[in-house]
Protein backbone atom coordinates (compact mmCIF):
# COMPACT_ATOMS: atom_id res chain seq x y z
CA UNK A 1 0.00 0.00 0.00
CA UNK A 2 2.96 1.95 0.98
CA UNK A 3 3.68 2.19 -3.20
CA UNK A 4 0.54 4.86 -3.57
CA UNK A 5 2.05 7.71 -1.08
CA UNK A 6 4.79 8.27 -2.68
CA UNK A 7 5.41 10.40 -5.61
CA UNK A 8 6.04 8.87 -8.99
CA UNK A 9 9.65 9.02 -10.13
CA UNK A 10 8.56 11.88 -13.58
CA UNK A 11 6.65 13.85 -10.77
CA UNK A 12 9.41 14.10 -8.82
CA UNK A 13 11.26 15.28 -11.22
CA UNK A 14 9.20 17.72 -11.89
CA UNK A 15 9.28 19.28 -8.85
CA UNK A 16 12.79 19.42 -8.37
CA UNK A 17 13.20 21.26 -11.33
CA UNK A 18 10.37 23.77 -10.38
CA UNK A 19 12.53 24.23 -6.85
CA UNK A 20 15.84 23.39 -7.65
CA UNK A 21 18.85 25.67 -7.30
CA UNK A 22 20.28 24.29 -10.03
CA UNK A 23 17.66 25.42 -12.53
CA UNK A 24 17.70 28.24 -14.98
CA UNK A 25 15.21 30.00 -12.63
CA UNK A 26 17.92 29.80 -10.14
CA UNK A 27 20.03 32.00 -12.35
CA UNK A 28 18.39 35.01 -11.24
CA UNK A 29 18.28 34.11 -7.67
CA UNK A 30 22.04 34.31 -8.10
CA UNK A 31 22.58 37.61 -9.38
CA UNK A 32 24.45 40.36 -7.80
CA UNK A 33 21.89 42.50 -5.98
CA UNK A 34 23.94 45.03 -4.65
CA UNK A 35 22.93 48.91 -5.12
CA UNK A 36 24.72 50.98 -7.20
CA UNK A 37 26.56 53.59 -6.53
CA UNK A 38 27.21 55.87 -9.90
CA UNK A 39 27.84 59.06 -10.60
CA UNK A 40 24.50 60.89 -11.17
CA UNK A 41 23.35 62.79 -14.83
CA UNK A 42 21.28 62.86 -17.51
CA UNK A 43 22.38 59.69 -19.66
CA UNK A 44 22.56 57.68 -15.98
CA UNK A 45 18.90 58.45 -15.65
CA UNK A 46 17.61 57.16 -19.22
CA UNK A 47 20.11 53.89 -18.46
CA UNK A 48 18.24 53.43 -15.04
CA UNK A 49 15.24 54.06 -16.94
CA UNK A 50 15.74 51.23 -19.40
CA UNK A 51 17.22 48.68 -16.54
CA UNK A 52 13.87 49.41 -14.84
CA UNK A 53 11.75 49.06 -17.70
CA UNK A 54 13.29 45.43 -18.17
CA UNK A 55 12.68 44.15 -14.75
CA UNK A 56 8.65 45.49 -15.06
CA UNK A 57 8.72 43.42 -18.23
CA UNK A 58 10.73 40.27 -16.52
CA UNK A 59 7.42 40.74 -13.86
CA UNK A 60 4.87 41.11 -16.69
CA UNK A 61 6.90 37.31 -18.41
CA UNK A 62 8.30 39.28 -21.42
CA UNK A 63 11.17 37.78 -21.56
CA UNK A 64 12.46 39.01 -25.17
CA UNK A 65 11.44 43.20 -24.39
CA UNK A 66 13.16 42.44 -21.03
CA UNK A 67 16.30 41.63 -22.87
CA UNK A 68 16.15 44.50 -25.44
CA UNK A 69 15.46 47.06 -22.58
CA UNK A 70 18.35 45.92 -20.40
CA UNK A 71 20.82 45.77 -23.92
CA UNK A 72 20.33 49.47 -24.13
CA UNK A 73 20.91 49.89 -20.37
CA UNK A 74 24.16 47.87 -20.87
CA UNK A 75 25.57 49.74 -23.70
CA UNK A 76 25.05 53.46 -21.30
CA UNK A 77 26.50 52.06 -18.57
CA UNK A 78 29.53 51.12 -20.76
CA UNK A 79 29.91 54.06 -22.38
CA UNK A 80 29.51 56.16 -19.36
CA UNK A 81 32.15 53.87 -17.46
CA UNK A 82 29.78 52.33 -15.19
CA UNK A 83 31.22 48.72 -15.13
CA UNK A 84 29.21 47.33 -12.24
CA UNK A 85 25.55 48.19 -13.44
CA UNK A 86 26.74 47.30 -17.02
CA UNK A 87 27.76 43.99 -15.48
CA UNK A 88 24.07 43.63 -13.58
CA UNK A 89 22.47 44.39 -16.86
CA UNK A 90 24.46 41.25 -18.51
CA UNK A 91 23.78 39.06 -15.43
CA UNK A 92 19.76 39.75 -15.90
CA UNK A 93 20.23 39.26 -20.17
CA UNK A 94 21.92 36.00 -19.38
CA UNK A 95 19.71 34.65 -17.08
CA UNK A 96 16.68 35.82 -19.42
CA UNK A 97 18.33 34.11 -22.55
CA UNK A 98 19.34 30.70 -20.11
CA UNK A 99 15.16 31.07 -19.52
CA UNK A 100 14.43 31.46 -22.94
CA UNK A 101 16.84 27.89 -23.85
CA UNK A 102 18.99 30.41 -25.75
CA UNK A 103 22.19 29.11 -24.22
CA UNK A 104 24.57 30.45 -26.47
CA UNK A 105 23.54 34.06 -25.97
CA UNK A 106 23.39 33.61 -22.79
CA UNK A 107 26.53 31.97 -22.24
CA UNK A 108 27.82 35.21 -24.08
CA UNK A 109 26.02 37.68 -21.25
CA UNK A 110 27.71 36.05 -18.64
CA UNK A 111 30.87 36.04 -20.17
CA UNK A 112 30.26 39.73 -20.24
CA UNK A 113 29.15 39.63 -16.91
CA UNK A 114 32.78 38.33 -15.34
CA UNK A 115 34.77 40.18 -17.78
CA UNK A 116 33.21 43.67 -16.90
CA UNK A 117 33.51 42.65 -13.33
CA UNK A 118 37.31 41.43 -13.88
CA UNK A 119 38.21 44.76 -15.65
CA UNK A 120 36.68 46.90 -12.87
CA UNK A 121 38.01 44.68 -9.54
CA UNK A 122 34.67 43.82 -8.94
CA UNK A 123 35.35 40.65 -7.51
CA UNK A 124 31.93 39.51 -5.88
CA UNK A 125 30.60 40.65 -9.92
CA UNK A 126 32.93 37.55 -10.97
CA UNK A 127 31.74 35.50 -8.26
CA UNK A 128 28.41 35.65 -8.97
CA UNK A 129 29.13 35.70 -13.06
CA UNK A 130 31.07 32.65 -12.37
CA UNK A 131 28.32 30.34 -10.76
CA UNK A 132 25.88 31.78 -13.13
CA UNK A 133 28.14 30.52 -15.96
CA UNK A 134 28.71 27.19 -14.07
CA UNK A 135 24.81 26.65 -13.60
CA UNK A 136 24.49 27.48 -17.52
CA UNK A 137 26.99 24.61 -17.91
CA UNK A 138 25.52 21.87 -15.24
CA UNK A 139 21.88 22.63 -16.96
CA UNK A 140 23.45 21.24 -19.93
CA UNK A 141 24.55 18.31 -18.39
CA UNK A 142 28.33 19.65 -18.45
CA UNK A 143 28.89 18.57 -15.35
CA UNK A 144 33.23 18.83 -14.85
CA UNK A 145 32.94 22.36 -16.55
CA UNK A 146 30.32 23.54 -14.35
CA UNK A 147 32.70 22.20 -11.49
CA UNK A 148 35.37 24.11 -12.71
CA UNK A 149 33.76 27.70 -12.98
CA UNK A 150 31.69 27.20 -9.19
CA UNK A 151 35.42 26.37 -7.77
CA UNK A 152 36.94 29.48 -9.18
CA UNK A 153 34.00 31.38 -7.69
CA UNK A 154 34.09 30.28 -4.45
CA UNK A 155 37.84 31.21 -4.18
CA UNK A 156 37.26 34.36 -5.19
CA UNK A 157 34.35 34.31 -2.79
CA UNK A 158 36.16 33.06 0.31
CA UNK A 159 38.78 35.72 -0.07
CA UNK A 160 36.29 38.71 -0.18
CA UNK A 161 34.68 37.19 3.15
CA UNK A 162 31.14 37.48 1.68
CA UNK A 163 28.77 35.04 3.29
CA UNK A 164 26.54 35.50 0.64
CA UNK A 165 28.98 34.85 -2.22
CA UNK A 166 30.72 32.24 -0.43
CA UNK A 167 27.33 30.88 0.16
CA UNK A 168 26.41 30.86 -3.57
CA UNK A 169 29.31 28.93 -4.54
CA UNK A 170 29.13 26.22 -2.02
CA UNK A 171 25.93 25.48 -2.69
CA UNK A 172 26.52 24.88 -6.49
CA UNK A 173 29.28 22.82 -5.59
CA UNK A 174 26.51 20.93 -3.47
CA UNK A 175 24.66 20.56 -6.33
CA UNK A 176 27.21 19.37 -8.65
CA UNK A 177 28.05 16.58 -6.13
CA UNK A 178 24.63 15.34 -5.77
CA UNK A 179 24.18 14.66 -9.47
CA UNK A 180 27.80 13.14 -9.82
CA UNK A 181 26.45 10.81 -6.90
CA UNK A 182 28.94 11.51 -3.98
CA UNK A 183 26.28 11.98 -1.67
CA UNK A 184 28.75 12.10 0.97
CA UNK A 185 30.33 15.23 -0.12
CA UNK A 186 27.33 16.74 -1.59
CA UNK A 187 25.80 16.68 2.60
CA UNK A 188 29.67 18.44 3.74
CA UNK A 189 28.97 21.09 0.81
CA UNK A 190 25.42 21.66 1.48
CA UNK A 191 25.81 21.88 5.32
CA UNK A 192 28.43 24.67 4.81
CA UNK A 193 25.98 26.49 2.52
CA UNK A 194 23.10 26.69 4.53
CA UNK A 195 25.07 28.35 7.53
CA UNK A 196 26.49 30.88 5.34
CA UNK A 197 23.31 31.80 3.78
CA UNK A 198 21.89 32.43 7.48
CA UNK A 199 25.07 34.61 8.11
CA UNK A 200 23.76 36.38 5.30
CA UNK A 201 20.49 36.67 5.85
CA UNK A 202 19.98 35.15 2.54
CA UNK A 203 16.36 33.27 3.03
CA UNK A 204 16.00 32.35 -0.45
CA UNK A 205 19.15 31.04 -0.62
CA UNK A 206 18.83 29.29 2.89
CA UNK A 207 15.76 27.33 1.60
CA UNK A 208 17.28 26.25 -1.47
CA UNK A 209 20.44 24.46 0.18
CA UNK A 210 18.56 23.28 3.15
CA UNK A 211 15.71 21.57 0.38
CA UNK A 212 19.21 20.25 -1.72
CA UNK A 213 20.70 18.84 1.97
CA UNK A 214 16.90 17.08 2.82
CA UNK A 215 16.90 15.83 -0.81
CA UNK A 216 20.47 14.05 -0.05
CA UNK A 217 19.59 12.86 3.47
CA UNK A 218 16.72 11.06 2.28
CA UNK A 219 18.77 9.52 -0.28
CA UNK A 220 21.01 8.16 2.13
CA UNK A 221 18.31 7.14 4.12
CA UNK A 222 18.99 9.94 7.11
CA UNK A 223 15.37 11.21 7.02
CA UNK A 224 15.57 12.55 10.38
CA UNK A 225 18.21 14.85 9.28
CA UNK A 226 16.15 15.52 6.66
CA UNK A 227 12.98 16.47 8.54
CA UNK A 228 15.56 19.01 9.59
CA UNK A 229 16.59 20.64 6.77
CA UNK A 230 13.31 20.77 4.93
CA UNK A 231 11.83 22.19 8.32
CA UNK A 232 15.29 24.76 7.41
CA UNK A 233 13.45 25.41 4.51
CA UNK A 234 9.97 25.91 5.43
CA UNK A 235 10.84 28.52 8.01
CA UNK A 236 13.22 30.51 5.48
CA UNK A 237 10.76 30.19 2.79
CA UNK A 238 8.37 31.87 4.76
CA UNK A 239 10.61 34.34 5.09
CA UNK A 240 11.24 34.67 1.89
CA UNK A 241 7.81 35.11 0.71
CA UNK A 242 8.19 32.10 -1.80
CA UNK A 243 5.50 29.32 -2.73
CA UNK A 244 7.47 27.64 -4.72
CA UNK A 245 10.47 26.73 -1.79
CA UNK A 246 7.80 26.62 0.68
CA UNK A 247 5.70 23.90 -1.29
CA UNK A 248 9.32 22.12 -2.18
CA UNK A 249 9.85 21.74 2.16
CA UNK A 250 6.47 20.18 2.40
CA UNK A 251 6.80 18.00 -0.05
CA UNK A 252 9.75 16.59 1.51
CA UNK A 253 8.42 16.32 5.05
CA UNK A 254 4.80 14.65 3.59
CA UNK A 255 6.84 11.83 1.93
CA UNK A 256 8.91 10.85 4.94
CA UNK A 257 5.66 11.10 7.09
CA UNK A 258 3.62 9.54 4.71
CA UNK A 259 6.10 6.79 4.40
CA UNK A 260 6.01 6.42 8.48
CA UNK A 261 2.44 6.62 8.33
CA UNK A 262 2.48 9.98 11.03
CA UNK A 263 -0.99 11.18 10.61
CA UNK A 264 -0.58 14.05 13.03
CA UNK A 265 2.48 15.85 11.05
CA UNK A 266 0.80 14.95 7.64
CA UNK A 267 -2.39 16.54 8.17
CA UNK A 268 -0.45 19.74 9.14
CA UNK A 269 1.54 19.96 6.67
CA UNK A 270 -1.02 18.92 4.18
CA UNK A 271 -3.60 21.68 5.54
CA UNK A 272 -0.26 24.31 4.99
CA UNK A 273 0.29 23.15 1.35
CA UNK A 274 -3.48 22.92 0.59
CA UNK A 275 -3.29 26.66 1.84
CA UNK A 276 -0.45 27.61 -0.08
CA UNK A 277 -2.20 26.01 -3.42
CA UNK A 278 -6.32 25.47 -3.23
CA UNK A 279 -6.64 28.22 -4.66
CA UNK A 280 -4.55 28.57 -7.69
CA UNK A 281 -6.02 26.02 -9.86
CA UNK A 282 -2.20 25.00 -11.40
CA UNK A 283 -0.50 21.93 -11.12
CA UNK A 284 0.54 22.45 -7.25
CA UNK A 285 -3.49 22.15 -7.02
CA UNK A 286 -3.59 18.87 -8.60
CA UNK A 287 -0.74 18.07 -6.36
CA UNK A 288 -2.17 18.61 -3.58
CA UNK A 289 -5.73 16.57 -4.46
CA UNK A 290 -3.42 13.59 -4.86
CA UNK A 291 -1.75 14.05 -1.48
CA UNK A 292 -5.15 14.63 -0.24
CA UNK A 293 -6.41 11.30 -1.87
CA UNK A 294 -3.79 9.59 -0.48
CA UNK A 295 -4.18 10.94 2.80
CA UNK A 296 -7.68 9.85 3.36
CA UNK A 297 -6.64 6.38 1.46
CA UNK A 298 -4.51 6.06 4.78
CA UNK A 299 -7.27 6.53 7.05
CA UNK A 300 -9.25 4.34 5.37
CA UNK A 301 -11.67 6.39 4.09
CA UNK A 302 -12.02 5.32 -0.13
CA UNK A 303 -14.84 7.97 -0.63
CA UNK A 304 -12.87 11.01 0.24
CA UNK A 305 -10.22 9.38 -1.40
CA UNK A 306 -11.95 9.53 -4.87
CA UNK A 307 -13.28 12.76 -4.70
CA UNK A 308 -9.98 13.90 -4.03
CA UNK A 309 -8.08 12.00 -6.86
CA UNK A 310 -11.29 13.13 -8.77
CA UNK A 311 -10.87 16.37 -8.53
CA UNK A 312 -7.01 16.28 -9.62
CA UNK A 313 -7.76 14.62 -12.43
CA UNK A 314 -9.88 16.86 -13.68
CA UNK A 315 -7.66 19.29 -12.97
CA UNK A 316 -5.22 17.41 -14.51
CA UNK A 317 -6.40 17.32 -17.77
CA UNK A 318 -7.15 20.88 -17.93
CA UNK A 319 -3.88 21.80 -17.79
CA UNK A 320 -2.76 19.63 -20.05
CA UNK A 321 -0.39 17.70 -17.36
CA UNK A 322 -1.13 14.11 -19.33
CA UNK A 323 1.49 12.07 -17.11
CA UNK A 324 -0.45 13.19 -13.87
CA UNK A 325 -3.88 12.69 -15.43
CA UNK A 326 -3.16 9.39 -15.87
CA UNK A 327 -1.48 8.48 -12.59
CA UNK A 328 -4.23 9.83 -10.47
CA UNK A 329 -6.69 7.69 -12.87
CA UNK A 330 -5.17 4.76 -12.24
CA UNK A 331 -5.57 5.68 -8.37
CA UNK A 332 -8.60 5.81 -8.79
CA UNK A 333 -9.13 2.59 -10.42
CA UNK A 334 -7.28 0.75 -7.91
CA UNK A 335 -9.59 1.90 -5.02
Amino acid sequence: MKRIYKLGLGTLALLLIMGSTASAASLEEQLDLRPQEATRGQSRDVADGWMSLGNEQLAEGNLTEAIDSWTEAAEIYRLLGDGQSAGLAYGSMGAAFANLGRYPEAERAFVLRVGTARDNDDALGQVYGLNNLGNLYVNRGRLLEGQTYFEEALQIARATGDSRAIGVSLSNLGQVATQRGDLDAAVQLLEAATNYRILASDYVGEAHSSNSLGDVYVALGRSSNAIGAYRVALRSGREAGDRGLQIRALDGLLGIYFEREDLAPISDYLNQRAALTLDAGDLQTALTYRWLGDYYLLLENPELASRAFTQGSALARRLNQKSLEAELTNRLLDL
